[in-house]
């Protein structure tokens, strides 16, 4: 911690020498201000400052102003608001102006350490990152969708709207919804995930609300529901277009009234969640075909964010690759630094349908295969060999138009095909509905093109 410097902002001398004492025995080196102004023409210095703590009431400029200011000219700095006057509005309002985190006096040393800390892990100014790039816990991103979404995140964390999370499978929805939770005021309280497709019908309602002992013939004993587990914190429901219809209408109340009522049960107690959704799911599909109930919908989708496909961001890539590099050799001693530049063309031309989660699994296979210290084009699987775009598929002077006709049709099925299949994981009845064709057409085709 010897080369973190973190810049105190306090009007009041006493707490600056508190706080020096603080996190000079924590290990940091301390800069003091007793104004904004004083502050900024520190940050303005040769210091390399890793962190901002400020007071809120001061003369002069405040340290809301101040906050607004630093965003503008330091926009990754973390910045620590701490006030006496605090109140959820306002950490709400410092959250949406770039604040990372609202501490009221008093504080414990531990409580202001815990926050600096997690300041410092969660959102480190990227000179001081190994690999440069902005986000939160694992979600890697420069493009500028992501740091639109690094954006929302921040903003949304601290209320207690509801958020639903959309995009295909495998772009890392349920890494956004942990990062949600881990940035709010929910965060010393459970994050309860659970997957509405992997729950049968018949066990669904026991799991969310649990049950009485007694309820049911298998019932000997009570047990807590999933709901209950997360009061609290923050219920995180992925593929939520699976949920029973029957229970969409119970969990509608459940959100409305905030109360629960355990199955063979006599009294409703209450609840204190926030419930975060994901679905890969088209949602004027999933609203046209009956998946999710409109008021349901409606209750759950105060807050949409949209993750795009990975095709879509390949300015990404280079940074996932980097990451999930680091992250093996970290495990492994195994140097493999470098990437062939006819490889990384390959991986950054081809179309990812399994998105971010596909990149990984194919970063993980071949650095296992390749010989250090590069992965070199004959390491990468031999279906991404395959699928590199070719600006001219087809021989348009040598085909008649019925041959040309069917040859397109051909790989149109194919692609098509292979991209949905991967979009629900190989669920072909999930896959059937969503393209609208019979599940014996799609055994058909997967078996006509041995699509694997």
């Amino acid at each position: 911690m010897d080369n973190l410097e973190i810049l105190v902002v306090d009007d009041e001398q006493e707490m600056l020498v508190s706080y020096q004492k603080i996190l000079e025995r924590a290990g940091y080196q301390v800069l003091s201000a007793s104004s904004a102004e004083e502050a900024l023409q520190i940050l303005q210095g040769d210091h390399k400052i890793s962190l901002v703590l400020c007071d809120l009431k001061m003369p002069g400029m405040d340290g809301m102003e101040f906050l607004g200011m630093l965003k503008q000219h330091y926009p990754h700095l973390p910045f620590i608001m701490v006030t006496g006057f605090g109140t959820l509005e306002v950490g709400i309002e410092a959250v949406k102006n770039g604040a990372f985190d609202l501490i009221e006096k008093p504080f414990s040393r531990q409580k202001l350490l815990t926050s600096i800390e997690n300041a410092l892990k969660q959102i480190a100014p990227a000179s001081t990152s190994t690999i440069t790039h902005q986000g939160f816990e694992n979600i890697i991103g420069q493009s500028e969708a992501m740091l639109k979404i690094f954006e929302m995140i921040k903003k949304v964390s601290y209320g207690n709207a509801n958020v639903l999370i959309t995009g295909e499978s495998g772009v890392g929805k349920e890494l956004v919804a942990r990062s949600v939770h881990k940035n709010s005021l929910r965060r010393n309280h459970p994050l309860i995930p659970i997957n509405c497709g992997a729950l049968p019908e018949q066990l669904f309602e026991s799991e969310l609300f649990g049950y009485e002992k007694g309820a049911f013939t298998g019932a000997f004993q009570f047990k807590p529901g999933l709901v209950e587990l997360a009061n609290g914190g923050t219920l995180f429901l992925d593929e939520i277009c699976e949920m029973p219809q029957n229970l969409q209408v119970k969990m509608l109340r459940m959100l409305e009234e905030r109360k629960i009522r355990r199955i063979g049960g006599q009294k409703e107690f209450s609840v204190n969640i926030r419930v975060v959704s994901a679905t890969n799911r088209n949602l004027e599909q999933a609203l046209n075909q009956g998946w999710l109930r409109k008021d349901f919908f409606y209750r759950i989708n105060t807050i949409h964010i949209h993750i795009p496909p990975l095709r879509e961001r390949t300015s990404d890539i280079p940074l996932l690759i980097q990451h999930f590099i680091a992250n093996l050799e970290k495990k492994y001693d195994r140097k493999i630094s470098k990437i062939d530049p006819e490889a990384e063309k390959i991986l950054l031309d081809y179309h990812w349908p399994g998105n971010v989660r596909e990149l990984q699994n194919v970063i993980e296979r071949t650095y296992y295969l390749a010989s250090p210290p590069s992965i070199m084009k004959t390491d990468l699987p031999s279906y991404l060999l395959k699928d590199q775009p070719v600006m001219h598929p087809f021989n348009w002077e040598q085909l008649t138009f019925k041959e040309a006709k069917e040859q397109i049709l051909e790989k149109f099925e194919k692609d098509y095909l292979q991209v949905q299949l991967t979009k629900f994981d190989w669920n072909i009845s999930k896959t059937a509905d969503a393209c609208g064709i019979d599940r014996r057409t799609i055994h058909r085709l997967i078996n006509k093109y041995n699509l694997k």
